[in-house]
């Protein structure tokens, strides 16, 4: 494997779960009725931001443009690790160590961006933080999301790592 293109597997597979994520996400909310809350659409956000950059970063990495990423790094680290802050505020905030009330009802962007009116499907909270009751194999699902985030983020910083190597 060539040196420009060392990376692009890792990139894709970052894509690729965090499509997945997002698929996993819809597929709940629109087929088994799951309502997602604020944390939850901001978690959205964050992924398809990371999908994105990571696409992005393996196209530019097939391409022997080894540089251009070196902009999009932080990117995409920053996108991973708000996944895992927000998705730790859900947990907590699920627990009890955090009142809800620390939970807004619009997500940070909804002023700026208004995604919740673009994409209702996919933007559009209807959830309240910490009041789900949702469960797989008798675990919570936020301590699914949150395995998954942090699995993506230790991902990142793993490929990060072996840029910074070379």
């Amino acid at each position: 494997m060539s040196r420009h293109t060392a990376l692009t597997p890792l990139f894709s597979l970052i894509a690729l779960a965090c499509f997945a994520m997002l698929g996993a996400a819809l597929l709940l909310q629109h087929v088994w009725g799951w309502e997602p809350c604020t944390l939850c659409i901001q978690i959205r956000l964050w992924l398809l931001c990371a999908g994105v950059i990571s696409a992005l970063m393996a196209l530019v990495q097939a391409l022997g443009l080894r540089g251009v990423n070196l902009v999009l790094w932080p990117l995409l680290l920053a996108a991973a690790g708000m996944a895992v802050y927000d998705n730790t505020h859900l947990v907590l905030i699920e627990t009890g160590v955090l009142e809800s009330s620390s939970c807004s009802p619009f997500p940070f962007y909804a002023f700026y961006l208004p995604l919740h009116e673009w994409l209702p499907e996919v933007f559009m909270s209807a959830g309240v933080c910490g009041q789900s009751n949702y469960t797989v194999l008798g675990l919570p699902f936020t301590l699914w999301t949150l395995l998954g985030v942090s699995l993506l983020l230790l991902a990142c910083l793993s490929g990060a790592w072996r840029a910074v190597r070379r």
